[in-house]
C-alpha cells in the first residue's frame, strides 16, 4: 500500500550561481543497449542512465544470452550479431514500467525464432500494444493469445522475416523504432514514412553505419533500411537527459538573482520542446557550446532568473516534443499572472 506523505519547507531557496550535470539520457541509454546486442564485438557505453528501467533492460538482455558487464564508468555489450539473441531460460522477460523497453525489444524479438513471454508492471499491463503489434505481424512475429492487446503476451518470432512499407501516423517514437530494430535482421528494404519523433534510433543507427537513409518530406520524414548488413561494436558517450535537466531550470527561472549551468547535455532538435516552449514565456535560457558527438547534438545549458515571465498560446507543433515535462510547464503556468493554453489537438 502506498502511503502518503506531505514535505515542508521552512526557509526559501536562496540565490545561487553553480554548474551541474545530469545523468545520461534514458531515451538513449535503452537504445544504446539494445543495438549493442546485435553488433559483433564488445560495445562500450558510457553514461548509461542507472535506473530502474535501464536496470530491466540490461536484465531481459542478460536473459537473451546477451553478456553484458560494468568496468569503470562503462557498460560492456558482448554483441553476437544480427539474430543472436537465444531462448530465455526465465519463464518470463519482465520489463518493469518500461514503454521503451517492452516495444523496443519485441522488434528484436520479432526475428528470433523462438517464443518470449513479454510482461511488466500493473501500470504497463494497461498500455496498448497493438500498435506495435500490427506493424510487427506483418513483417512475421506472431502475437499470442490472439486478439490480446495488453500485456502478458507471447511474442513467437520467425525466421523468414519480410520486409514492408509502413505509414506510421501516430508520431511515435517508439513504434517507429521498433519497426526498425525489427528490419535490422529482415533481408530486403523496410521503408517507413512517419510523423515527426524522437530520432535517436535513426541517429545511433546512422552512427554505427547501418544501412539507413531518411528523406525529409513536407510534414513527414521516409526513412529507408536495407537490412541483413553486419554491424560492429562501437564506442558511445550517453550525454544529460533533457528531462532530468527541467527541474533545475524551473527552479532556476524562479529564484530571484540565479544563475544556472548544465553541462554536457543531448539538445537534440526533437527534444527541445519545452526550452522553445520557455522561450516563448520570456524565459532567460540557451544553449551554448553545441557540437555535434556520437550521432547527436551535445551542448551546455545556461538558464538565469526570469522574473518577467508571461503566460503562453502553446503551438500545437511545439507539444510532441516536450510531453514528459509538460507537468512542471503546468506548475510554472498556474505561478503565472495571466492564462496560459496549450494546443494538443
Amino acid at each position: 500500500m502506498n502511503k502518503k506523505f506531505s514535505v515542508y519547507l521552512n526557509s526559501k531557496i536562496k540565490k545561487f550561481n553553480k554548474t551541474i550535470y545530469v545523468e545520461g539520457d534514458k531515451s538513449i541509454s535503452h537504445r544504446a543497449l539494445l543495438v549493442a546486442s546485435q553488433c559483433m564485438g564488445i560495445s562500450s557505453i558510457k553514461g548509461i542512465l542507472e535506473s530502474e528501467d535501464i536496470n530491466n533492460t540490461i536484465n531481459c538482455l542478460r536473459a537473451l544470452g546477451v553478456r553484458i558487464i560494468k568496468k569503470n564508468k562503462s557498460y560492456l555489450v558482448y554483441g553476437n550479431g544480427l539474430g543472436s539473441f537465444r531462448k530465455p531460460s526465465k519463464k518470463n522477460l519482465y520489463c518493469g514500467n518500461a514503454g521503451t523497453l517492452v516495444r523496443l525489444l519485441s522488434g528484436l524479438l520479432t526475428t528470433s525464432d523462438f517464443k518470449a513471454n513479454l510482461t511488466g508492471d500493473n501500470s504497463l499491463k494497461k498500455r496498448p500494444m497493438k500498435r506495435i503489434i500490427d506493424p510487427l505481424s506483418k513483417i512475421g512475429a506472431n502475437f499470442f493469445p490472439k486478439k490480446k492487446t495488453t500485456l502478458p503476451l507471447y511474442i513467437q518470432g520467425t525466421n523468414m522475416p519480410l520486409a514492408q512499407k509502413f505509414e506510421e501516423k501516430i508520431g511515435s517514437a517508439q513504434i517507429k523504432s521498433s519497426i526498425l530494430l525489427a528490419s535490422l535482421n529482415t533481408p530486403g528494404i523496410t521503408t517507413i514514412q512517419t510523423r515527426p519523433s524522437r530520432d535517436h534510433t535513426e541517429n545511433l543507427l546512422k552512427y554505427i553505419n547501418a544501412d539507413i537513409k531518411i528523406k525529409k518530406l513536407k510534414k513527414e520524414s521516409l526513412i529507408t533500411l536495407k537490412g541483413m548488413k553486419n554491424l560492429f561494436s562501437f564506442d558511445l558517450e550517453v550525454f544529460g537527459d533533457q528531462s532530468s535537466c527541467s527541474p533545475f531550470i524551473i527552479l532556476t527561472l524562479l529564484t530571484p538573482k540565479s544563475k544556472l549551468i548544465i553541462k554536457n547535455v543531448n539538445c537534440n532538435p526533437t527534444r527541445l520542446g519545452f526550452i522553445k516552449i520557455l522561450k516563448k514565456m520570456n524565459a532567460k535560457i540557451k544553449i551554448i557550446n553545441l557540437k555535434k558527438k556520437y550521432g547527436e547534438f551535445v551542448g551546455n545549458l545556461v538558464c538565469k532568473s526570469s522574473p518577467n515571465l508571461k503566460p503562453i498560446n502553446c503551438p500545437k507543433k511545439l507539444v510532441p516534443f516536450a510531453i514528459d515535462e509538460f507537468p512542471l510547464l503546468f506548475i510554472l503556468s498556474s505561478l503565472i499572472k495571466g492564462k496560459s493554453t496549450w494546443n494538443y489537438k
